[in-house]
């Protein structure tokens, strides 16, 4: 009797303990025509909502994807408490932005300079960034890439055709300048416009890892491709 007493209370120890257990369901729209990128963002999407569980450290937490069409996917969250819950709630309300902008370099006040001359390349400082008509809508992949030979890790910007032209004519005004790449308003990275010539994509490099370079891929993919609603 008392083996099925302690039985009896374990049972319930267990049910207490599961009960705070939260549920977040999502769905998702992803938009790709190319059936290996949606498979690619569905996967992507997993890793994400995993990685920003652990980053705002919450424990025994897990995200799953599931294809449920062409193009949508239902995410499920599982959260220990409601108060996670709410917490990530929060995460998957927050807006995404991408952009790319110009560095305007400013001279350095020399007017009280009895030594002044000509402002040269030491003399300007950081200045203000200028938005240009490179936006999220203007890119159609993330990628990282690798030199194996080098073992250089770099992420790759691929364009649409309309991103192509704006960015050919950033390159054409702005030769000398820096430019930014923005994402949710941080800059994430920059490169000098050294040529008016322009491949149809940029390359990021300096990137320390490959692992590094995939997750901001996934990042900026999924923030760019995929949208979250309720079911």
């Amino acid at each position: 009797m008392k083996r099925n007493i302690f039985l009896l209370i374990g049972f319930a120890l267990s049910l207490a303990a599961c009960s705070g257990e939260q549920k977040i369901v999502q769905k998702l729209t992803i938009r790709a025509s190319d059936s290996a990128k949606v498979l690619s963002l569905v996967q992507a999407t997993e890793r994400v909502m995993n990685r920003r569980l652990a980053a705002i450290n919450v424990k025994n937490a897990h995200a799953s994807v599931v294809p449920t069409g062409t193009n949508t996917a239902t995410l499920t969250l599982t959260l220990p408490t409601a108060e996670t819950a709410s917490r990530t709630k929060e995460i998957l309300a927050e807006p995404f932005t991408f952009d790319l902008r110009i560095e305007e370099p400013k001279a350095k006040d020399t007017k009280n300079d009895t030594n002044a001359s000509l402002p040269t390349e030491a003399s300007v400082q950081a200045g203000d960034w200028t938005e240009t008509t490179l936006t999220g809508s203007s890119i159609v992949w993330v990628q990282a890439v690798g030199n194996k030979a080098t073992g250089v890790v770099s992420i790759e910007l691929q364009f649409t055709e309309e991103g192509k032209k704006a960015l050919a004519d950033v390159f054409t005004q702005n030769v000398g300048k820096n430019l930014g790449v923005f994402v949710r308003d941080l800059l994430v990275s920059k490169m000098s416009i050294t040529t008016e010539k322009v491949e149809d994509h940029v390359i990021i490099s300096g990137i320390p890892s490959a692992a590094i370079a995939e997750v901001f891929a996934d990042d900026v993919n999924v923030g760019l491709f995929v949208s979250f609603t309720n079911p």
